[in-house]
């Protein structure tokens, strides 16, 4: 009985090998990050009709959240809340097929869409008024353990995209998470804000800086706003925030999606 075991083990792990070499020589067919359809010749990472499906962000927006607005100010929920940061820029809208992209790009390991998506945030950069000169750019940073699992860190991928496009400095490691947290997609705003309270730690580098602070995505702005504040304790001047995408409105305190994500309330 040993040997037989042994010998479909062994079978396995050959007929294994053979598919690899398989897909070496005869390539799988390359599909959309957003639907899954094989890509038509000259299509590259999403297909025509994904791209064009992407809900990006145009003026009016809220002046703190870039949340969209039908005029322009400030949205309900930024009358009465105070950011640590001036203002965010969200390039789009979190939903499909944009949430199954960057869920992709996120836990799927799928880094070679950090060009494309850093490419929304720098769009929108460009087309934003009130936009920094010559900012410090800075990703929201992983704790050590999130990142030695996750093996790199999405926020970083996008810092340096979008640094590089605008010729902006960038400074890995100026912010640090002081203790790990739970996933921010795994609890409601209340408790996201919780999570990520004074989690954050700066060095003196930021001292009288003005940051762009670089995230996926918006949802509470918990994290965003844990962030600068962080910034603003070690000098910084001022902190802005991009990121790819926002949630529509602001969540319901304690409501949750039940793929774990903050449901996102109708526009």
């Amino acid at each position: 009985m040993r040997a037989v075991g042994y010998k479909r083990r062994e079978e396995s792990g050959w007929i294994k090998w053979g598919r690899e070499l398989l897909d070496l020589i005869f390539p799988p067919a390359a599909k959309c990050a957003g639907c899954g359809r094989v890509l038509a010749p000259g299509e590259e990472l999403l297909c025509r009709g994904c791209r064009e499906a992407i809900s990006l962000l145009t003026e009016p927006t809220c002046g703190r959240c870039g949340r969209p607005l039908t005029h322009p100010g400030l949205c309900a929920h930024c009358r009465k809340e105070e950011w640590a940061f001036v203002r965010a820029w969200p390039a789009a809208i979190y939903r499909e097929p944009l949430r199954e992209i960057l869920h992709s790009f996120k836990y799927g390991r799928e880094t070679r869409l950090a060009p494309f998506l850093a490419g929304l945030v720098v769009a929108r950069l460009k087309a934003a008024s009130g936009v920094p000169a010559t900012p410090l750019v800075v990703p929201v940073p992983l704790d050590p353990g999130r990142l030695s699992e996750r093996g790199f860190n999405q926020a970083e991928l996008l810092a340096r995209e979008v640094a590089h496009a605008f010729g902006w400095p960038l400074a890995i490691g100026l912010l640090r998470r002081t203790r790990p947290t739970r996933p921010q997609a795994e609890l409601a705003a209340e408790e996201r804000r919780e999570n990520v309270a004074h989690v954050f730690q700066a060095r003196t580098e930021a001292a009288g800086k003005v940051i762009v602070l670089i995230d996926d995505i918006f949802t509470t702005g918990a994290t965003a706003d844990s962030a600068s504040a962080a910034l603003l304790a070690a000098g910084a001047r001022k902190v802005y925030v991009a990121t790819v995408a926002v949630a529509s409105s602001h969540p319901h305190p304690h409501q949750r999606g039940a793929d774990g994500i903050l449901a996102e309330p109708a526009v």
